[in-house]
């Protein structure tokens, strides 16, 4: 009996079985597994960019946000001089107040007609004088002329006027007795040619106008 070859042998052989088989899955199941892990490496990509890309955008906004570096200021020896001197606020001349202007413009001869011829001569030591000129039934009660010696002040925007002695002696007492010897006149107003008073009783306005020097 002749022999055939052992490769045509196992040709045609059958194959022999497994002792112990694997399952082969489906080829689907292949194909859903590769694609799960080949959308898993890029997401891991991704993830991977994402993370480089954020840490050079945070890199960049911290150097851009750091606070400037102050400048060291120059010594005083280096800086300029100048030749003109500081300026001072308190240097230059301060407002007047009420009270200065009143006591700046109040001295000097004074003339109104308030129920006679009245001049009033204030100083600037505070002392001062008024002339009275009466006619009709006041002159032959009290006299033609009266001359009153008095102190002024100021109290605020009030001229106080107190009377110190005059001539005709008794007439001035008698006056003094019936008027007081005080008078307290408010400032109205007051300027180089005149000076508005208003009486104590709020009503009576007296009307100065300064007596040019000769």
């Amino acid at each position: 009996m002749r022999h055939l070859p052992s490769s045509i042998l196992h040709s045609l052989l059958p194959p022999r079985p497994s002792l112990f088989p694997l399952p082969q899955p489906p080829s689907g199941v292949l194909s859903s597994i590769a694609m799960k892990l080949t959308i898993a490496f890029l997401l891991f990509l991704i993830l991977v960019v994402g993370a480089v890309a954020y840490r050079s955008i945070a890199t960049t906004s911290s150097s851009t946000t750091s606070p400037p570096v102050p400048l060291r200021a120059a010594p005083a020896d280096a800086l300029p001089s100048s030749s003109a001197p500081p300026s001072n606020a308190e240097d230059g001349p301060q407002p007047e107040t009420s009270e200065e202007k009143h006591r700046r413009l109040l001295p000097g001869v004074w003339h109104d007609e308030y129920q006679g011829k009245r001049t009033m001569t204030l100083n600037d030591d505070g002392t001062g004088t008024m002339d009275v000129e009466l006619s009709g039934v006041q002159a032959s009660l009290f006299a033609a002329k009266l001359h009153f010696d008095m102190k002024w002040s100021l109290d605020g925007d009030k001229l106080i006027k107190t009377t110190v002695g005059g001539e005709p002696a008794k007439k001035v007492n008698l006056i003094l007795k019936m008027l007081g010897d005080t008078a307290e006149d408010k400032i109205l107003e007051i300027t180089d040619e005149r000076l508005l008073l208003l009486d104590k009783d709020g009503k009576t306005e007296y009307d100065w106008k300064r007596v040019q020097s000769q």
